[in-house]
């Protein structure tokens, strides 16, 4: 069983551990809107500002993060729910940017992470969500198609091809 909460109100050490688990495995933290760029202070500051168009910071999109936090008050994932898309995220991000921890994965709780955001995002006034994957991440595929995604195409750049998929309102 998950909960989601805000940054705001989780403590900036199980941010921070959160955080060094993704640092020490040499991952990079989906999801997070710059957590790995910033103090967990600024991070929080960030992403408080970026819930609201008055506040946004230059080249980011409106947008919510949660994490998921387990019954022992552990995050065990991270999710950006981006309330509209700009070019880079029509064509790579999408609306939706998560991850889960290492130690954490293959639990089920991609899943509903996928699926509380969705559902959030639609109580946003949205009826179509863009989610996307790389091609190579067979987790992160399954979940989206668990979740309703249809595949869209795929856009290929460099040295990695990116799965759009669409998740539309029922």
């Amino acid at each position: 069983m998950i909960i989601f909460k805000e940054p705001v109100d989780v403590l900036f050490q199980q941010i921070e551990d959160y955080k060094n688990e993704f640092i020490l495995n040499n991952e990079t933290i989906h999801g997070a809107a710059n957590l790995a760029n910033l103090s967990t202070d600024e991070w929080v500051k960030f992403v408080e500002n970026t819930k609201y168009k008055a506040t946004v910071a230059p080249g980011f999109v409106t947008a919510h993060t949660f994490f998921a936090v387990d019954d022992t008050d552990k995050i065990v994932g991270v999710i950006n729910a981006r309330h509209e898309l700009n070019d880079y995220l029509l064509n790579l991000g999408g609306h939706i940017g998560y991850s889960v921890r290492k130690s954490e994965r293959q639990k089920g709780y991609a899943k509903a992470m996928l699926s509380y955001t969705v559902d959030f995002l639609f109580s946003l006034g949205l009826d179509k969500i863009l989610v996307t994957c790389d091609r190579n991440n067979i987790a992160s595929k399954r979940t989206i198609e668990s979740r309703g995604g249809i595949i869209e195409n795929e856009v290929i750049e460099e040295s990695r091809t990116t799965l759009r998929y669409w998740i539309y309102k029922k």
